[in-house]
């Protein structure tokens, strides 16, 4: 049992439809979007309901087409692959058409359409491919345009870079801070080295920010971007030296340097005190019973009244006596 394939009709003319069942058929029944057509007023039935005329047809006779929808097995595509859409469409529609942010597409360059344009390919997608697609179905009475969807692009690191530029020439105390950036989507991941050796703790963030504390900071600093949906990497790296007048021995660090100085304050005081103590003992006369007063502060290194002939008295002398200042053993911190 069928009918005329999608009939067309000028508006205001009669439509004449014709209904093949066999010869058997004891009930035959039209209907119009879902609803049963009976005679009267413009709609006729031949004996049998075999023919149906509507008489002075009009554009609520023809069929409403349906929404289209796009569909894809993936809208997120990965730069260079093949992008494949299809637009589900009611099959009464006579022109499909296709567009891109408000751009109609047709054939040709990198795009390709199927007979009846039911299907969008786009080999070899590029960043720019990217964006809103819908499909737009039309016929002689009306025409319909889908939901639009949105495609995704995936693509770099192409290029990383590093601000600011190279070379860097801070000053020790000064803060150093390398910003890494890389064209990529979705944004890449980052990991810093310095000197060739990964950065403990591992640094996965685009920004480094360091206090210059010693030349064991300087050196060149290395960014790597990756992008784990293409597989692809960028790295970039910056130079950094002491600036002028910075005088760091390269061979200590800083916790290095500030340990030696602490130790030679130690070891100059401790001789200090083993002169001292050594004059005193020279100083004191046979059988006296109290030690001459003790003076701190005086400079180790002159034993004062060392040559004086025994039974004199001579007057004290007071060297490099220095009251106001703290005492050096106070300055030592451990």
């Amino acid at each position: 049992m069928g009918c005329c394939p999608n009939p067309m009709v000028v508006e205001n003319r009669t439509l004449e439809l014709t209904c093949e069942a066999p010869p058997s058929t004891e009930t035959l029944l039209w209907d119009h979007d879902g609803s049963v057509l009976v005679p009267g007023g413009r709609v006729g039935l031949s004996p049998g309901n075999r023919t149906l005329t509507v008489q002075g047809v009009c554009r609520d006779d023809a069929e409403m087409l349906s929404q289209p929808k796009v569909i894809s097995s993936n809208f997120t595509v990965v730069e260079n692959r093949t992008l494949k859409l299809t637009c589900e469409a009611p099959p009464s529609t006579e022109t499909l058409l296709w567009d891109r942010d408000g751009s109609v597409l047709v054939p040709g360059g990198r795009v390709e359409l199927s007979p009846g344009n039911r299907t969008l390919m786009v080999p070899g997608v590029g960043r720019d491919d990217a964006g809103n697609y819908t499909c737009e179905v039309r016929n002689p009475i009306n025409s319909v345009r889908s939901e639009g969807v949105i495609v995704t692009v995936i693509y770099g690191p192409v290029t990383a870079h590093i601000a600011p530029p190279g070379p860097l020439h801070p000053l020790l105390g000064d803060n150093v801070t390398l910003t890494c950036a890389a064209d990529s989507f979705p944004a890449p991941r980052f990991h810093w080295s310095h000197n060739g050796s990964d950065l403990v703790p591992a640094l996965t963030s685009a920004v480094l920010s360091l206090v210059l504390r010693g030349v064991e900071q300087t050196g060149v600093f290395e960014c790597l971007a990756t992008n784990p949906h293409t597989g692809r990497s960028a790295t970039t790296s910056v130079s950094v030296t002491l600036g002028p007048g910075q005088q760091a021995d390269p061979s200590l660090s800083a916790g290095a340097v500030a340990g030696i100085t602490l130790a030679a304050a130690a070891l100059g005081g401790a001789l200090a005190y083993v002169l001292f103590q050594h004059c005193r003992r020279k100083k004191t006369p046979q059988g006296s019973k109290d030690p001459p007063p003790v003076y701190e502060n005086v400079n180790p290194p002159a034993c004062v009244g060392a040559a004086a002939q025994p039974g004199s008295s001579p007057d004290p002398t007071y060297q490099t006596l220095q009251p106001g200042t703290r005492d050096l053993y106070q300055e030592l911190r451990t």
